[in-house]
């Protein structure tokens, strides 16, 4: 069986000397707050219980320095940590893919917003290319724990530090749709200024 969500996790604490509650609590955060792979709660949950259920694994996890019965202890600790927790509340924001992104491209411009280098800016590091798009448009779209689902586009690097905040129809009175994304991004309130027009480089490159 492939493991998915465990070799994430394992990643997570390939350093640690050892596997234990406050390990337990940190993942299970993690998993809650910034979900692997952008799954929900629930799949997350059910791909470490499909790895506990198996006989054997497939991958190679002799990279990282813990034996197999401490993970699976460690793991059968962080599902009962998880079933502690319910019921879950959705994490801060979720990936959507750039699936939908047509619904965006022509969606509401709500805000400018400032972007910092990739390494210092967990939004920016998720931006990815708009397949076809001939201005090399990146844009990363979430859902957010509110509901409202936006886009945020930005040109390409390395000049490409000022994004949009889109929303497809129907969506929510736009400050309280950045209300939102402030809230659940972390983002300060000064690096987002509400517009009422739409920015040059959005029009016409669809």
């Amino acid at each position: 069986m492939r493991l998915g969500v465990v070799v994430a996790v394992l990643y997570c604490v390939q350093f640690s000397r050892e596997l234990s509650d406050a390990e337990v609590e940190r993942i299970a955060r993690m998993m809650l707050e910034r979900p692997f792979y952008d799954l929900t709660a629930d799949e997350q949950y059910a791909d470490i219980e499909a790895a506990l259920a198996a006989a054997t694994w497939a991958d190679d996890l002799s990279w990282q320095p813990h034996d197999e019965p401490s993970v699976r202890d460690f793991l059968r600790r962080l599902l009962a940590h998880l079933d502690a927790q319910r019921p879950w509340q959705e994490p801060p924001f979720r990936g959507l893919g750039l699936d939908r992104w047509a619904e965006f491209r022509s969606g509401a411009l709500l805000a400018r917003v400032r972007l910092y280098a990739p390494s210092q800016d967990r939004l920016h590091a998720r931006l990815r290319t708009v397949p076809g798009d001939p201005a090399g448009l990146r844009a990363v779209l979430l859902r957010l724990r509110s509901g409202d689902e936006v886009a945020l586009v930005a040109p390409p690097l390395p000049d490409g530090y000022d994004a949009e905040l889109r929303a497809a129809a129907p969506h929510r009175a736009a400050a309280l749709v950045i209300e939102a994304f402030l809230t659940h991004t972390g983002y300060e309130r000064e690096r987002v200024s509400p517009v009422g027009w739409r920015k040059r480089w959005g029009r016409g490159r669809r």
